[in-house]
């Protein structure tokens, strides 16, 4: 539920409960507000503490509960300090309990946390629906509706125009929240789950909404069917006045995460031009193999297998004849994660690893994040285009990047990270 939801924000809560290096408070009626001595962020604390006690008044005003409780702010120079003093990286502020960790002169972020601890302070269990943190997100995002200078609904609108929304129990349904927006890179999923939570507060109230948030159903707590709210809440965005202005701003921000969304909602399956018919297809499991460093890679009955202990790149090259445009497809058996690669040339060298990558002669060239080799990932189907001037990387039937090619004729290479990695099937179509 949602206590052990929002634990997940606790980043390093206990070692931060008792930080040695905030040891001067400002008490408030609400707060202790911590920071340390002869920092900068010390200069600001009076100002700090009378906005967050402003922050705490309107956010349990929105919840509708009584404005009580008891918290600790602390405050850092900036992000750089914040990352620095707490051990965390990627993030502008965070909370943990009755923690908020903020940069001073950052209202927007303070308010966001302080939405967290107070929710998680003082909201009580309604059902046993299970809440992941589109909603946790969400709400803060509600409460602020204004974020990065434009309203929340304007992001989900924008989305909602180009036909690039999730549907709803995708983004809700999405057992780690944080891993399904770290594989789509630019989308705005904060401002959208803000939209939501904002809409709700605005069409059926604090209480209602505040009950769906802790687990009650939508038929429980709205009286209808979540499919109908979420009807409801679309409608209400294609009436929501988008200007231009704020649109062009937006396709500035998030223009590119668009087309990523777009490409994930599409159906797995190559394209006919691609697939062509099987006699096209040429297997390069019988080509003589020519390893280009210490590896071990041998045939074997099902496929080609590499096996080093290094931690570095293991490449082999298959066979001597060359191929301009194609399409090389590999499946692939890892028992344990590793990168994996597939190249023609090292001018075009298609890597699965914390993302998908083009590298070109050494340095990273294209990146998508897409398609990842995760610690689940245990078969890969991997295709590798190169026609008409671009590469095309697909990873299980789905086309993760594009870029420009290095048109030059090369061999097929297949590569591999380290620990040992099977090439189930590797096959080669003249395009």
């Amino acid at each position: 539920m949602l206590r052990s939801m929002l634990a997940a924000l606790l980043l390093a809560a206990a070692a931060l409960a008792q930080s040695p290096t905030h040891t001067a408070t400002l008490a408030t009626k609400h707060f202790d507000v911590r920071y340390e001595p002869g920092s900068r962020a010390g200069a600001f604390v009076e100002r700090e503490a009378a906005r967050a006690e402003r922050d705490h008044a309107e956010i349990c005003e929105a919840l509708g509960i009584e404005p009580k409780g008891r918290y600790q702010l602390f405050l850092y120079d900036d992000v750089a300090d914040l990352s620095a003093t707490t051990g965390t990286s990627g993030t502008g502020g965070f909370s943990a309990e009755d923690q908020s960790h903020v940069p001073v002169n950052n209202d927007q972020t303070r308010f966001h946390e302080l939405v967290h601890i107070i929710a998680y302070g003082r909201l009580q269990k309604a059902g046993s629906e299970p809440r992941n943190l589109f909603f946790a997100e969400g709400l803060a995002n509600a409460l602020l509706e204004h974020v990065h200078g434009v309203p929340v609904h304007s992001v989900a609108r924008f989305y909602l125009d180009r036909d690039a929304l999730p549907p709803l129990a995708e983004m809700t349904g999405a057992a780690d929240f944080y891993a399904w927006l770290g594989a789509r890179s630019g989308f705005n999923a904060y401002d959208v789950a803000g939209s939501y939570l904002r809409f709700l507060l605005d069409t059926y109230g604090a209480k209602k909404t505040t009950r769906y948030y802790m687990g009650a159903s939508a038929s429980v707590a709205f009286g209808v069917d979540e499919a109908k709210v979420e009807k409801a809440w679309r409608e209400a965005l294609a009436r929501f006045e988008l200007r231009p202005e704020v649109a062009a701003l937006l396709e500035e921000r998030h223009g590119a995460s668009v087309t990523m969304m777009l490409d994930l909602a599409r159906p797995p399956g190559l394209p006919p031009e691609l697939l062509g018919s099987p006699k096209d297809w040429t297997s390069l499991l019988d080509r003589a193999l020519a390893p280009q460093n210490g590896a071990e890679w041998k045939r074997v009955k099902d496929g080609i297998v590499g096996k080093s202990p290094l931690g570095e790149w293991s490449i082999c090259e298959l066979g001597t004849e060359l191929y301009g445009d194609c399409v090389v497809r590999a499946k692939i058996h890892t028992s344990q994660p590793s990168p994996l690669m597939l190249r023609l040339s090292a001018a075009n060298q298609a890597l699965l690893v914390n993302g998908t990558f083009v590298y070109r002669n050494g340095e990273s060239h294209a990146f998508s994040q897409l398609a990842s080799m995760d610690g689940a990932r245990r078969q890969t189907d991997f295709v590798f285009v190169r026609r008409a001037g671009k590469l095309e990387i697909w990873i299980d039937e789905r086309r993760v990047l594009s870029t420009d090619a290095d048109a030059t004729p090369s061999t097929v290479g297949i590569g591999f990270h380290q620990g040992e990695v099977r090439f189930e099937d590797v096959r080669v179509r003249r395009l």
